[in-house]
């Protein structure tokens, strides 16, 4: 069983959202030109790899994918169940396609038909784990722990060759733990996990998913002590390579720095991260971080800012590197990552460089990836404006911070925080 799970879970049964270039606008079609588009899907989609060619093309066109995926719907609902018109590559570019124009009938439809397929049709254990990640990962994005739940269970009672009793053993508990934790039921899901932990005779794997599960609790000192116990664990692992423990090592260490910044324990959080970045000086995420907690807490601003930019350029840098491998678009590989710009931004809004500090704070907000639309970054365009005195044009902002979706317990707060600037802001303007 050591070697079973000696592997920290890697998802790799996912067709991955593949970044591209914005198309020129396309005609729009007629009602039975988008049936026989969605119809050709199907036609052309029968591997991973063609999944990934149909997936790119559609997220070229929102618009017009907006419209495909409701014919698509349309059609599927309108077949007899032995005849659906899609098979379960095109049902799995559907439900992406749909989750990335934000269509989610369609996608919760899609999702679902291929998970169906898997498990009563194909009975395939790769086509299953397919299917499963990616509608987990879709149901993880909405929140719907019940459902989760409920799928988790499904399979964990569906018997399967040992790649899948690996697959449920290590990704699918997982995800039913964390779903229960989050619906609540902390004590349920710790339980589950120490019994895991004992079965396995304390394997790190485990202590390190009781240590995810006391996070998610906001058992912040309990969670960093099941985290350095894991790590130990991990030391004494026989299983795995010298690399493997260093990389697991180091990405718990890295989680550890994040709880200590959400329990507000910020030196004990930067000095982790300083140690990091010191040991892996070609990690962008580590500089960008570090330099942000910095910023965001009023540290170091000009080591801060340093620290961001580099990390702006090393990631550039990589992103040019997988537009010459072919794995991204070149367009989109010269555009920063937005969650970086956001943090340079930040810190020159601490140092009162407010004029450069809102440029880069709306660039942030102008790139196509999904991290520019994030509830924090809307909030420090907000904050940036009032601090120029900009007050109508802040409100609006602040208003479409709102629309934007909470991705953590973290947005959460953040979003009564600018509920309240707004409910200011709009006082002060009734006031005059």
């Amino acid at each position: 069983m050591r070697t079973m799970i000696g592997l920290l879970w890697v998802a790799a049964f996912a067709i991955p959202f593949t970044g591209v270039a914005l198309a020129a606008p396309v005609p729009e079609l007629t009602e039975e030109q988008l049936k026989e588009k969605a119809l050709k899907i199907n036609k052309e989609t029968k591997t991973v790899e063609d999944a990934d060619v149909r997936l790119k093309e559609l997220i070229k066109d929102k618009a017009g994918t907006a419209k495909l995926v409701k014919m698509a719907v349309k059609l599927q609902k309108a077949s007899k169940e032995s005849e659906k018109p899609f098979r379960f590559y095109a049902g799995l570019v559907l439900a992406k396609a749909a989750q990335n124009v934000k269509d989610h009938e369609a996608a919760d439809l899609f999702y679902k038909f291929c998970t169906e397929t898997a498990l009563d049709d194909l009975q395939s254990s790769e086509l299953i784990m397919r299917a499963v990640e990616n509608q987990l990962d879709y149901l993880v994005t909405r929140k719907k722990h019940d459902e989760i739940v409920e799928l988790c269970q499904k399979v964990l009672d569906y018997k399967g060759d040992d790649s899948l009793s690996q697959f449920k053993l290590v990704y699918v508990t997982e995800q039913l733990l964390v779903a229960t934790a989050r619906k609540g039921d902390i004590k349920v899901a710790v339980e589950k996990a120490d019994e895991l932990v004992k079965k396995f005779d304390g394997n790190w794997y485990f202590i390190q998913l009781k240590a995810r599960i006391q996070r998610e609790g906001e058992k912040y000192d309990d969670a960093i002590k099941t985290y350095e116990e894991s790590i130990e664990a991990l030391d004494n692992n026989e299983d795995l390579k010298k690399d493997q423990k260093a990389r697991f090592t180091r990405n718990m260490r890295y989680i550890i720095s994040g709880i200590h910044i959400e329990a507000k324990q910020i030196d004990k959080g930067t000095e982790i991260l300083r140690t990091l970045v010191k040991e892996n000086p070609d990690v962008a995420t580590y500089k960008n971080d570090l330099g942000f907690v910095m910023a965001d807490n009023d540290k170091n601003l000009d080591e801060s800012e340093k620290l961001i930019r580099d990390a702006i350029a090393q990631d550039l840098k990589e992103r040019e590197k997988l537009a010459d491998e072919g794995k991204l678009d070149k367009e989109l590989a010269k555009k920063p990552n937005s969650a970086y710009i956001d943090s340079l931004g930040w810190v020159l809004y601490k140092k009162k460089d407010y004029v450069e500090a809102l440029k880069q704070l709306k660039d942030s907000i102008g790139t196509d990836d999904e991290e520019s639309n994030h509830i924090e970054i809307w909030d420090h365009v907000g904050d940036c404006l009032l601090a120029m005195g900009n007050k109508k044009e802040a409100l609006e902002t602040f208003q479409k911070a709102l629309k934007m979706e909470d991705e953590t317990k973290k947005d959460g707060e953040r979003r009564k925080k600018v509920t309240e600037k707004i409910k200011k802001l709009k006082a002060e303007t009734t006031e005059k």
